[in-house]
């Protein structure tokens, strides 16, 4: 082949490498720059997506303190309610029992009418101060129901009675349908009940010029435990645009601007009323129109009660069960349940002890049946049984031991073997016996006969308390019992007096300024081991019911405690034990120190002999009267007019108390708030004022375990109640002087 075709066929061959080679390049450029606008891309949406984060976290920060922002300002305004409604509503329950005591006065009719006039407005001023306390309460979320039996007939009764004269006085027709289907006993809160329908009644005369206004109510249905009823309000009033409806429920909020300068009114019951209506499980709505009136109605579920009232009003009689065998707990529950008893377990001796000491108190089972263990009573029948001797002898509890050997005959108590019979244990339970007995005073109020007299003690007794009311309470009981009586307002004081001799029992406040109970007694016990003096009885006088109290009481010295407020029969039974030889019965007997007294281990819960203890669950709880009359009337019936005097002192001493806890609340001060709160507790149980003493002792408990959370609010509750308190109290005055 020639030379130059050679040629031609290699350079052909380079061009086509050549040419190939070119074109994978450009290829592999374009696949390059195809990746790097790719990679652009996505570094783009990357940086896009760390911006929307970044603005979505700043977003959700910036609407975190806006929700933080509004609830303080909710907060804010509930206190701040709260507080200015008590503040206004003091000096106004000043005010209107003096126009009261007023006009039981002479007066002449032009002075008569001005003082309707003050009264009236008074009184106008209340309601407008009580619908803003309530809303404070409802944006608080302080507002609990109480679940308790009623009449509902006697409630629709009574509230269409409330409301006549105020239909009267405008020419209006009122009336009450209930369908007869209708089942008049129910449980429910009846308080509660009747302000929404005295609301709803208030605001469909007022808003009504002629015609009439009707409560009607009717029955829905009803399931397994409950019934549904529907409560209509009807009027042939101004009536309410469609328009304006929807704001009604609101707070602060009228039909029209102009009604609230023509009628009146804050606009707030409406609100009231839903917030009810919606804690009650209920719904709440209006029908209305302009001109024709309207029908404001609500439908609420209210619980079934079982047989009529008068079975409502027993309470079940209370078993007491001394063990700490969950078996025969359990298998004692349920015969028990077919006896209609509430069995109450108690695991300690000293538990059953102060159970048995314990005077009844109303919403409390008397206990009917005690029920021993013979594996868990030991070696305490000796303490057991000095305790049922407490009782009296026309006690009608029941004592059952369940035990091998057969015990000595004593009245009312029974023997059965650890491994019994169901039989035998139904047999017993159903036989016929007598009701527990109520607390003496009690009982003797109640049939009108005085109380039973005790026998004189003739002890020289050291008083220390640092409470007027309570140190003269206690005072005056104890010169009922022909005591000798020395005082001291602090613990310094009472080891002085004791340093001087003659005192043969000491009654010892617990929480008291200087030196207060429990140091003054370990001081004491420390003085008596050094010079070798013998042990003198030391009782602690405490408001407090929690076992860590009684622990404190304890390892303090002291040898036993009563609580307030204090009971007659129960301060003169713990004379007479720890007493000596000076008291006008036997001395006391000699058991072991850990029986007789408090125990460590002691972790029951407060018995009803420590007053209204506090409760953590709302099916314990308890709605306390703002004055109840039968403890004053006890406590006149033992020491006379002197009880006037001491109810005097405590209105005297009390306001600066309640003082003293708005600055504590302002300041946070909880060790202030707790000291404050115990004393006042103490007080106002001793004349009667329950409510109050229930407000303070949930303050006192909750500034001792650090969970106040809102003292202001707390407080601005207790001022309110405290204001209901000084009113009842000054009627009562007013109606013995």
């Amino acid at each position: 082949m020639p030379m130059w075709v050679a040629l031609l066929v290699a350079l052909a061959a380079a061009s086509i490498t050549a040419l190939l080679l070119g074109l994978r390049l450009r290829a592999r450029n374009r696949a390059l720059a195809q990746l790097q606008r790719e990679r652009s891309l996505l570094a783009a949406e990357r940086d896009q997506l760390r911006r929307t984060t970044e603005r979505q976290g700043q977003l959700e920060q910036q609407l975190l303190q806006a929700k933080q922002a509004a609830e303080a300002a909710v907060l804010a305004k509930g206190e701040f309610l709260a507080t200015m409604s008590h503040e206004i509503r003091t000096p106004l329950n000043g005010i209107l029992p003096m126009l009261e005591l007023i006009a039981r006065g002479p007066l002449g009719e032009d002075q008569r009418q001005m003082l309707a006039t003050a009264s009236a407005s008074s009184q106008q001023l209340l309601r407008i101060v009580d619908d803003i306390l309530d809303y404070s309460r409802l944006e608080a979320q302080a507002l609990e129901l109480e679940i308790t039996s009623f009449n509902l007939r006697d409630l629709l009764d009574g509230v269409v009675q409330l409301m006549q004269r105020a239909a009267d006085a405008k020419g209006l027709s009122l009336g009450l349908q209930l369908d007869p289907s209708v089942r008049l006993p129910v449980r429910g809160d009846p308080v509660r009940l009747r302000q929404v329908l005295s609301n709803l009644l208030a605001n469909a005369i007022k808003f009504t010029a002629r015609g009439q206004v009707q409560l009607r109510v009717q029955r829905l249905g009803e399931g397994a435990a409950q019934h549904q009823l529907r409560f209509e309000i009807i009027d042939t009033g101004i009536g309410i645009d469609e328009a304006l409806q929807a704001r009604l429920f609101q707070s602060f909020s009228q039909a029209d601007a102009s009604t609230t300068r023509i009628y009146g009114g804050t606009g707030l019951g409406l609100a009231i009323c839903k917030r009810i209506i919606d804690l009650m499980h209920g719904q709440i709505g209006v029908q209305s129109t302009p001109g024709q009136g309207a029908t404001f109605w609500f439908e609420i579920p209210l619980l079934k009660v079982p047989g009529d009232l008068p079975a409502m009003a027993r309470a079940p009689a209370a078993l007491l069960l001394f063990s700490a065998d969950a078996t025969l707990q359990a298998r004692i529950e349920r015969i028990a349940a077919h006896h209609g008893l509430q069995v109450q377990v108690l695991a300690q001796l000293d538990a059953v002890v102060e159970r048995l000491r314990a005077p009844a108190r109303p919403g409390q089972p008397a206990p009917a049946w005690l029920i021993v263990d013979s594996r868990t009573r030991r070696n305490g029948e000796v303490t057991l049984q000095q305790a049922l001797a407490e009782r009296g002898d026309d006690d009608a509890l029941q004592v059952l031991w369940l035990q091998e050997d057969t015990p000595a005959q004593r009245p009312r108590q029974r023997q059965l073997l650890p491994h019994f019979d169901d039989a035998a244990l139904h047999a017993l339970l159903a036989a016929p016996a007598t009701p527990a007995r109520p607390a003496a005073l009690l009982a003797n109020a109640e049939d009108g006969l005085p109380a039973p007299t005790l026998p004189p003690l003739h002890l020289r007794v050291l008083l220390v308390e640092d409470n007027t009311v309570n140190r003269m309470v206690a005072e005056h009981l104890l010169r009922v019992f022909q005591c000798e009586v020395r005082n001291a307002a602090d613990g310094k004081q009472a080891l002085a007096a004791l340093r001087e001799g003659g005192v043969d029992v000491v009654l010892m406040d617990c929480q008291m300024p200087v030196l207060d109970g429990y140091a003054a007694t370990r001081r004491w016990r420390a003085e008596e081991t050094e010079t070798g003096c013998s042990r003198l009885p030391i009782i602690a006088m405490t408001a407090n019911a929690m076992a860590g109290d009684r622990e404190r009481c304890l390892q303090a010295g002291m040898d036993d405690y009563l609580s307030k407020p204090i009971a007659r029969a129960t301060l003169h039974a713990l004379l007479r034990r720890w007493g000596g030889g000076r008291a006008a019965s036997p001395a006391r007997p000699s058991v072991e120190p850990s029986h007789a007294r408090l125990t460590a281990n002691s972790s029951r819960a407060p018995s009803a002999e420590h007053g209204p203890a506090l409760q953590e669950t709302k099916s314990q709880a308890v709605t306390q009267p703002v004055l109840d009359r039968d403890v004053l009337d006890e406590l006149h019936a033992v020491i006379g007019d002197t009880a006037l005097q001491i109810v005097s002192v405590f209105l005297e001493d009390a306001p600066a108390m309640v003082q003293q806890l708005q600055q504590a609340a302002q300041s946070s001060d909880e060790p202030r708030l707790q000291a404050i709160a115990h004393s006042l507790k103490s007080s106002s149980a001793n004349v009667g004022a329950l409510s109050l003493s229930a407000i303070a002792q949930r303050i006192e408990h909750e500034a001792r375990s650090g969970s106040l959370q809102r003292p202001a609010v707390a407080v601005a509750l207790l001022v309110a109640e405290f204001a209901r308190a000084r009113v009842a109290l000054t009627g009562y005055l007013a109606q013995h002087r």
